[in-house]
């Protein structure tokens, strides 16, 4: 039959092999693989395995490298952290012998600890607030409060009693207002708050004056402990104070 012609002319057409291109000394290679429209033709067509190919296209990318900036103080900060580490490890070790020692393990000691961290600042609170209530309360020192209106017989007698109980501080800051106290009953001052160290010294001419309000804020200010020296040179001193200021 006639029709059945083209149809077993297409057949032996399709059944025929690709022909092969030459590469190199007897290397073949397909076609489609040598002509990049045909692999094109022949990549796969499924969607997802296009997106994972575009993924990791994307990915490759330099932008998407990790970037490892310079530190130059790294090494100085390894060796600090390695010295502090070694420098620790006897505490960590004491502290897990405590707690493991002590009933209830680290939680009980750690509320110990906080404990005695609380008791510690409550301590120095008051004590701050002891020394801030016995410091004077504003201008000249020892000027403020009602301490100031007790005689100066009754201050320096409050001065031997803290002396003799060794409250160096204390006897100094009293025989200061003592002092001043004296001075005033005197009318060589007028005691007031608003007095200052600069007016007291202007107003008293008297290098033992000078001397003794050196000594008391170095101790009352500076921080300097008071010793048994400081308490006899106001002993001894004030006493000086009116006739010096009363010289010539």
């Amino acid at each position: 039959m006639r029709i059945a012609a083209p149809v077993a002319c297409a057949l032996a057409i399709a059944a025929t092999p690709a022909p092969a291109v030459a590469w190199g000394a007897g290397a073949t290679r397909p076609l489609a693989a040598a002509s990049p429209s045909l692999a094109a033709a022949t990549a796969p067509s499924d969607p997802a395995a296009r997106a994972r190919a575009q993924a990791r296209e994307v990915l490759s990318q330099r932008r998407f490298a990790p970037t490892e900036l310079p530190s130059p103080l790294r090494s100085v900060r390894e060796r600090v952290g390695s010295a502090l580490r070694q420098a620790g490890r006897p505490f960590e070790a004491a502290y897990a012998w405590v707690a493991g020692w002590l009933p209830g393990g680290p939680p009980v000691l750690l509320a110990l600890m906080a404990g005695a961290i609380l008791v510690a600042a409550a301590l120095l609170a008051a004590r701050v607030a002891a020394r801030r209530a016995g410091a004077p309360s504003g201008g000249a020192d020892g000027v403020g409060g009602p301490r100031e209106r007790l005689s100066a017989a009754r201050l320096r007698q409050q001065a031997e009693r803290a002396e003799r109980q060794g409250n160096l501080e204390e006897a100094l800051r009293l025989r200061f207002r003592a002092g001043l106290v004296e001075l005033d009953s005197r009318e060589l001052i007028e005691l007031r708050p608003a007095l200052t160290n600069h007016e007291l010294l202007r107003a008293v001419p008297s290098p033992t004056l000078a001397s003794l309000v050196d000594g008391f804020e170095a101790v009352a200010y500076g921080g300097r402990p008071a010793v048994a020296g400081d308490v006899e040179a106001a002993r001894e001193g004030w006493p000086r104070v009116p006739d010096e200021a009363a010289a010539p």
